[in-house]
């Protein structure tokens, strides 16, 4: 009897669920596409050296930091950035190709 209830069980046709959106983070993501604005710390591995940008736009697409806009005439116009995610505290860290990597907080607040 057992084995008969298993097999009908596995003869119903499952409905495959929507996906939603940022399925591919572990935790739910508040932030929409867009600038928001954020403190960013940016620190050199190789100098040690560290800045702070306070209240500087950072670009988030699919819950994805996708840039950082510097001030004009700052030094890290220049580097690439890889893409990383922002969890829903709007907590990130992104690796730069010359050394540095930046620590973001943003706010929930579209500039």
């Amino acid at each position: 009897m057992i084995p008969s209830l298993a097999f009908a069980q596995q003869a119903k046709t499952k409905k495959s669920l929507p996906e939603k959106k940022n399925a591919h983070l572990p935790y739910a993501c508040i932030f929409e596409d867009g600038a928001y604005p954020a403190t960013v710390i940016q620190r050199n591995t190789v100098t040690k050296d560290s800045t702070v940008f306070a209240r500087i736009a950072v670009e988030i697409e699919g819950c994805f930091v996708i840039g950082i806009r510097f001030p004009k005439g700052s030094k890290f116009n220049q580097d690439s950035l890889q893409i990383n995610d922002i969890d829903d505290l709007g907590n990130s860290i992104i690796q730069g190709q010359h050394g540095n990597y930046y620590i973001i907080q943003a706010k929930y607040e579209p500039f």
